[in-house]
């Protein structure tokens, strides 16, 4: 933890540092508590405290552009790994697509029809 690195150091910041950490929203949760949240891994890796504290949805779609400059490839890489290995997801359908970005990757077509035909397919 940050706290520990800069304790390390003798930063002057650290009591700082660990009250802003321990300070609540208006709902009550920790900054830590909030990222955990955010983390999808945090539900789906044994090796974490939210494991089977939720129920993820049963069919996946993850599309990722390679060219992408919003977050690491390995990001979705180990998300979908991940959610293959959870019982209970049944299907992750993942592919990269070269020369795209993050956000409507697609190989062919748009991204909105492509998904919805996904959504139907699941459905049968």
């Amino acid at each position: 933890m940050l706290a520990d690195i800069l304790n390390e150091l003798d930063n002057s910041y650290v009591s700082d540092f660990e009250e802003d950490l321990q300070k609540t929203d208006i709902i009550g949760y920790t900054v830590a508590q909030r990222l955990n949240m955010y983390t999808p891994l945090y539900y789906l890796l044994e090796s974490e405290d939210g494991y089977r504290n939720s129920t993820p949805a049963k069919h996946w779609r993850i599309r990722t552009g390679i060219a992408q400059s919003d977050t690491s490839l390995t990001t979705e890489v180990n998300l979908a790994l991940a959610l293959r290995n959870y019982d209970g997801v049944e299907s992750v359908d993942f592919e990269t697509v070269w020369g795209q970005k993050h956000v409507k990757a697609e190989r062919t077509g748009n991204s909105t029809t492509n998904f919805i035909a996904w959504v139907n397919e699941c459905m049968k």
